[in-house]
């Protein structure tokens, strides 16, 4: 990763040190490494944390983990979350139990009070990890790191892995870095969504409020559904907030209107990542007025069906509620009688990016859940 070359004029010193297993997940345990609000959900599966596992008893490569320090002189992980995690799940000989936890935000572990596996142990369900690998005559063998024989255990205790520290002096050049650090893991190994490199690179006070929001609004988790850990749930919320940001209304001499979206071109990607920073530089009551906007649309909704596949006709409701003012209740009938409309179905099934069908979109919504139709096609 040569940060260097790729943001000329910024003074990044990296300290590389090669730590040996017991160590490292020694220091997990003890809270010096943590996971950073703005990382992505754990989603390892087992055969994963296994196949992690190989590498270490075998002596195989294990790729670097790169970490920044904290105000509270703590390793935040920038690159590695899911690798440290599943050695630390090796270690301990736990793991998470699936059928109970689709998907973790390690973030959210309160860890202040104790180790981190007490942590995990109070506020998840886990369940016993037993490894098994075979030999050069297929024969299994087990290597549960408790089970080890004490030569082959001192062996692992000291096999290293590298832990790279990139410090950096000024606070302003940190969302420079950041997003060229996830750029990178975005070009190689597992990939992340949009939304997941968005949360690293904007680490801000309105991120933050968004993400508590996602998490824990019951009116929100109600109409979405189950967390969604590729972040889309997220990614929903923020492009409602950016609607409401740049969405105007264009008046004809005619009395009619139409709705336009101030620098787009087609593209909800680049509109989000704008929003995202204009967003670092909200206030509280700029961040306040998105959230109790929010709040007040959901109220509205008086339909038991989850959203999760129907982003369109949430974000079109949103924008009538938020540019028209129609706030009446969302009820099954409205809902029903809007997804079936001959006019909204041809507007959403093809080219949904597209500002005419958008246009369309929030016109037809409009007539049909206002009851006006006075909106011009």
């Amino acid at each position: 990763m040569n940060i260097r070359n790729d943001l000329k004029g910024i003074s990044i010193q990296q300290y590389k040190t090669d730590i040996g297993f017991r160590t490292l997940v020694e220091g997990v345990d003890e809270n010096l490494y943590i996971i950073p609000k703005y990382q992505r959900k754990y989603r390892w599966r087992k055969e994963q944390v296994i196949a992690l596992v190989e590498s270490l008893i075998r002596g195989l490569p294990i790729p670097p983990i790169y970490t920044c320090r904290n105000q509270e002189n703590q390793l935040e992980i920038l690159d590695g979350q899911q690798r440290i995690l599943s050695l630390f799940f090796y270690y301990i000989g736990y793991y998470l139990d699936r059928k109970k936890n689709n998907s973790v935000d390690f973030s959210e572990i309160p860890t202040e009070n104790g180790s981190f596996k007490d942590a995990l142990s109070s506020q998840l369900a886990l369940e016993e990890l037993h490894i098994q690998l075979k030999n050069e005559d297929e024969q299994g063998f087990n290597v549960d790191y408790a089970n080890l024989p004490p030569e082959m255990k001192r062996r692992i205790d000291y096999t290293t892995i590298t832990v790279i520290e990139i410090k950096i002096d000024d606070e302003k050049q940190r969302t420079k870095i950041l997003r060229k650090i996830f750029e990178n893991l975005n070009a190689k190994g597992s990939l992340l969504t949009q939304q997941e490199l968005r949360n690293g690179i904007y680490v801000c006070d309105f991120y933050h409020m968004l993400q508590k929001y996602n998490r824990h609004d019951d009116k929100w988790r109600k109409i979405w559904g189950r967390e969604d850990a590729a972040e889309r749930d997220m990614e929903t919320l923020l492009r409602l907030c950016a609607l409401k940001m740049y969405v105007k209304l264009e008046k004809k001499d005619s009395g009619n209107f139409d709705f336009i979206i101030e620098n787009y071109h087609s593209s909800y990607a680049k509109l989000l990542d704008q929003f995202s920073e204009d967003a670092m530089k909200f206030d509280e009551e700029q961040m306040n007025n998105y959230k109790n906007s929010l709040d007040c649309f959901f109220e509205l909704f008086k339909v038991n069906v989850t959203h999760s596949s129907k982003v369109a006709l949430l974000e079109s409701f949103y924008i009538v509620y938020e540019k028209l003012a129609v706030n009446k209740a969302i009820t099954s009938e409205i809902y029903n009688k809007i997804l079936h409309d001959p006019r909204y179905i041809s507007y959403a099934r093809q080219g949904t990016v597209k500002m005419k069908n958008m246009n369309e979109r929030w016109k037809t919504v409009y007539e049909i859940w206002s009851g006006d139709s006075k909106s011009n096609h």
